[in-house]
């Protein structure tokens, strides 16, 4: 057996906080909610250091809520951007998607949610930590539709709604960019598919 002293924790790191570690949790990752890919609990405690002002969200969404707001998913955008540069000074996360992506050529796999896909997944984590944990202690809980939470029946299941967006193909020629230093021909990836360089390119091309 283990004894942990629940109080010293709260002390150290002031109640508010305490107030929103289940949301946070369940935001970051737990056993019925996905995780960030390659974003551990380290990273994730170590941006919520750093970004404050999402402390108080954490705190909403941990006590029964009844819906997101605006301004708590703007918070948990902001978050979730400098989980994944903390140097950004982008607030949204579409915002940063491009700019990790075709300037600072990050990985497809590496770079932040779209913010359609989070806000799908902030409802499901503020299901779990704010409806089911957050009246773990009543006998008759008060539970609403998971079609509110980013769930979608199917048949007799539910399963997951991981995005209200269409899905695009794997093999998207769209999606080509380049990163050409001394103009886009030859080599260059968007030369090679016929296609006009975008905005997702890092040269310096004007056609």
């Amino acid at each position: 057996m283990r004894w942990i002293p629940v109080h010293e924790v709260v002390s150290a790191i002031g109640l508010e906080k305490a107030r929103g570690i289940p949301y946070f949790h369940a935001f970051t990752g737990c056993d019925v909610v996905s995780a960030f890919r390659g974003k551990a609990k380290k990273s994730a405690r170590q941006t919520w250091n750093v970004f404050d002002d999402v402390s108080e969200t954490f705190t909403n969404l941990s006590q029964h809520p009844t819906l997101i707001r605006d301004l708590d998913l703007q918070r948990l955008e902001r978050f979730v951007v400098l989980m994944y540069d903390r140097s950004s000074a982008a607030t949204g996360v579409d915002e940063a998607r491009l700019d990790l992506f075709a300037r600072k050529q990050r990985p497809y796999n590496s770079i932040p949610p779209t913010q359609a896909a989070l806000r799908e997944h902030a409802k499901r984590a503020a299901y779990q930590a704010g409806i089911i944990w957050g009246q773990a202690t009543i006998s008759n809980p008060n539970t609403s539709s998971l079609a509110e939470w980013g769930w979608t029946q199917k048949v007799e299941t539910w399963q997951i709604c991981w995005t209200t967006l269409p899905p695009i193909a794997a093999s998207c020629r769209e999606l080509t960019k380049c990163s050409c230093k001394k103009g886009c021909k030859g080599r260059c990836k968007c030369f090679q598919s016929e296609l006009p360089c975008t905005s997702l390119c890092s040269c310096i091309c004007e056609e």
